[in-house]
């Protein structure tokens, strides 16, 4: 019985779909039959070979898909069946196609899981018709050798035509006749195939070698080995080589019938491959794998068995059982077992090793008709350690978790079952250590409740620890769930501790209420401060508005009533100088020879010039009194204290009166150069608002241009700037009934920090005693709140800044 079939007899082989996973992937033909000849399984080979369909061959008998059985094919199937034999037979084989096949058929037993033969193994390996034509000419080429009496025809006829190539070779290793299949074999000619020695188209046959093998095939009359040959194009290939000595026509040769084996080749490659996988997998069994025969003796052991006691596996060859053990607990079980009816058999023992005492859990599966089993066994020492420990750290947890107040402790496995429930709070919530213990999570809780915990299961089985709150029975309990690990940091099991806290939480919830409630009125007091401050701005503003309005109306008063008393009689100044002067020249006219004295005093105060000179007074006097009314129109436009509501005003002349006020600070001083205004004036309509309001946020943003570029010709002049310091002024109307004013300078810019914070109050760049940082802030309520338009700032470090401003035409 082959290895593979006691490998199945001691596993118990059913058909299952692992043997059907295994059948497929063998590299033979092969079939698994029942005891009515029927197909359980069968390889991939089987069917390629005999060109049969999978679907169409199981469940099927073989003697229905094969209708040409011989009757010895069938009484080898019935002792296979009855008595356990192992049969090897050649027979023809007519194929389902029609095709008429030789077949070597080896037919063995298969064991169920009671040890019983429930069918049989089947493997058909293909012998070729021309094989098979093959053998019967050899055999008689042979018979015609040995007749020396037949004719050479006959015997050159049967060699010629044989499948099999065919050498004669003489004592100098010489080719000195090749059949057509060796010319064939080897891609020759006859011809070139003649012309060649032995060790030309077999290396392994130096002139040496050939002497000695010579002498052997002489002596012992006929030989078979196997070799290589190679072709003429270089092609090496295996070969089963079958030689007689043989004397024709008072010659020796050797006659050699040669056949290519490649094939079978593979398929002993395939076997040894299939028979090292199985030791693999032998090997690779994390237990201790043993075959024993009845009398006790090792038949062989996997490497885990043997590297476990220090020995090798040929170690154990044929050695009694126990001869390792210093307490024969393994040989007494396998004793027994043999003694005993049971074929198969499993068992929790105990072995001492070397001083040790270790547990194993042990299996065993008679085969063989019961004279042979195999053994497993299971290193279950630290197991049983392990359960020893965790009975007693489950007294331990039953202990504290008994007694753990206001809440509970519960044990669980991979199930989600629990192992343990203890706690106060069961009984307060309908549950008990009875109810819960041996019940899984879902048996316990409801859907909703078990839907929340699994989770927190699943995680700490994984190894990770987790705090949640969980309502349950009206109630909410602070859930920890963590892993419970063993020595090797392996997680065997997961514990979880709860505690109500119901009474911490509407303490807690009374306590966020009170919370929400003191951040209400911080921020109501943070509006109100916010509020209070916008107010007092505005008032401050108000109060600067009025003040400086004031202030500007009694001036420009004041200086408005000499100045028209002034600008009124210098023209009648004038004419009467004129009159005057007329008045000399008639004088000089009449009396041609003034007195001494006269002309002394004409000389003196220099008539001539004054006459020049007086008229060129007069003009600058009323020059310089038409600029100083020029001036009180513009402080009395600027102020606007007679515009409290809202009026249609021409924007232009808010904005040039206050151009007018600051034209001191457009002039060059401290060595800045003037600061250059350029006007680009739109056609504006007149726009219904607050002017004095407007006048001043004019003010507030030319003088802040002002103001940078200033600082901008502190840090570096026009020079290396390579520009004057400039202020645009642009107006239009655009889309939408509004007006636009864009004030722009070349100024050093803002940055992004700086623009974000600029319309709040009191934010300021400029150094203490220079700026209040209220300016923009109220310009920015003045056209935004007041009139509802818009104020905007686009600034770039380095390229300056622009301010836009848009204003509704009409008041809203």
């Amino acid at each position: 019985m082959s290895p593979q079939s006691s490998a199945n007899r001691s596993s118990g082989i059913r058909a299952s779909t692992a043997f059907e996973q295994f059948a497929r992937a063998v590299p033979v033909p092969m079939a698994l039959l029942d005891r009515q000849m029927r197909y359980i399984a069968v390889s991939q080979r089987w069917l390629d070979d005999y060109g049969i369909d999978e679907n169409d061959i199981v469940g099927r008998s073989h003697a229905e898909v094969f209708t040409h059985l011989s009757r010895a094919w069938h009484e080898n199937f019935r002792r296979c069946l009855y008595h356990g034999e192992t049969h090897n037979q050649r027979d023809r084989l007519i194929k389902p196609d029609g095709q008429v096949d030789w077949v070597e058929w080896k037919i063995e037993p298969w064991y169920g899981d009671p040890g019983e033969i429930s069918g049989a193994i089947v493997i058909a390996e293909i012998v070729t018709v021309r094989e098979a034509s093959a053998q019967e000419q050899r055999q008689q080429l042979d018979e015609a050798l040995e007749q020396s009496q037949q004719s050479a025809y006959i015997h050159q006829f049967a060699i010629e035509k044989a499948v099999d190539a065919i050498f004669w070779i003489d004592p100098d290793s010489k080719l000195s006749y090749v059949n057509e299949a060796a010319c064939q074999l080897l891609e020759y000619r006859r011809d070139e195939l003649l012309a060649l020695k032995l060790h030309q188209i077999d290396p392994a046959f130096s002139p040496n070698i050939w002497s000695e093998h010579w002498k052997a095939i002489k002596q012992f009359g006929s030989f078979t080995f196997e070799s290589t040959h190679r072709t003429k194009s270089g092609r090496i290939f295996p070969v089963e080589v079958r030689v007689n000595y043989l004397k024709y026509k008072h010659r020796e040769y050797h006659c050699a019938f040669v056949r290519e084996i490649t094939e079978r080749k593979q398929y002993e490659t395939a076997l040894q491959s299939a028979n090292e996988q199985l030791q693999a997998v032998l090997d690779a069994v994390p237990g201790l794998v043993s075959w024993l025969s009845r009398d006790l003796k090792y038949l062989g052991v996997n490497r885990q068995l043997a590297s476990t006691f220090g020995l090798r596996p040929e170690d154990f060859s044929n050695r009694e059982v126990g001869f390792i053990e210093s307490h024969p607990g393994f040989a007494e079980f396998a004793r027994e077992f043999f003694e005993s009816e049971t074929k198969t058999i499993s068992k929790e023992i105990c072995i001492g090793l070397e001083g040790q005492r270790r547990s194993y859990l042990l299996g065993a599966q008679k085969y063989h008709h019961n004279s042979r089993a195999v053994f497993v066994g299971l290193d279950i020492t630290d197991r049983k350690q392990m359960e020893a420990q965790l009975r007693r750290s489950e007294t331990l947890y039953r202990t504290l978790a008994r007694n753990f107040p206001n809440g509970a402790v519960c044990l669980f496995d991979r199930d989600y079952r629990y192992t343990l429930a203890e706690g106060t709070e069961l009984a307060k919530v309908g549950l008990s250590k009875a109810a819960m213990e041996g019940q899984t999570c879902r048996d316990v809780f409801d859907p909703e409740t078990a839907e929340i915990i699994e989770p927190l299961y699943a995680k700490a089985l994984d190894g990770e620890e987790t705090v949640a709150e969980i309502p349950y029975a009206g109630r909410i309990y602070l859930t920890h769930v963590l892993p419970l690990k063993d020595d090797t940091g392996e997680v065997i099991a997961g514990m979880m501790m709860t505690q109500n806290i119901t009474e911490r939480k509407k303490n807690e919830q009374v306590l966020r209420r009170s919370r929400q409630r003191l951040r209400e009125q911080a921020h109501r007091l943070r509006d109100a401060l916010a509020e209070l401050k916008q107010t007092q701005t505005q008032l401050i503003q108000t109060e600067k508005l009025s003040s400086l309005g004031q202030l500007v109306a009694g001036v420009a008063h004041e200086i408005n009533n000499p100045v028209s008393f002034i600008y009124g009689n210098i023209a009648h100044a004038r004419q009467y100088a004129n009159e005057l002067l007329e008045l000399v020249e008639l004088y000089a006219d009449a009396y041609p020879e003034p007195t001494e004295a006269i002309a002394e005093r004409i000389e003196t105060m220099g008539l001539d010039f004054v006459r020049e000179d007086f008229p060129k007074l007069m003009s600058s006097m009323q020059v310089g009194a038409d600029r100083i009314r020029e001036v009180v129109l513009s402080l009395q436009n600027f102020s606007r204290l007679d515009q409290a509501q809202k009026k249609p005003v021409n924007l232009h002349e808010g904005i040039d009166s206050t151009l007018l006020i600051l034209q001191s600070r457009l002039k060059a001083k401290g060595g800045r150069p003037g600061i250059e205004v350029v006007k680009d004036y739109g056609d504006l309509p007149k726009v219904e608002c607050y002017a004095g309001q407007l006048n001043q946020v004019f003010m507030n943003l030319l003088a802040n241009a002002i103001d940078a570029l200033e600082e901008r010709g502190i840090e570096c002049d026009a020079s290396e700037s390579g520009e004057e310091p400039t202020i645009a002024i642009r107006t239009r109307a655009i889309a939408g009934n509004r007006v636009e004013i864009r004030i722009a300078d070349n100024g050093l810019g803002m940055t992004p920090n700086v623009r974000r914070k600029l319309f709040e109050p009191f934010f300021t760049t400029k150094p203490p005693g220079k700026g209040t940082g209220l300016g923009l802030s109220i310009s920015y309520q003045v056209v935004v709140q007041k009139h509802g338009g818009q104020l905007n700032c686009d600034s770039t470090p380095g390229r300056g800044t622009e301010f836009e401003i848009v204003l509704p035409i009409e008041a809203k």
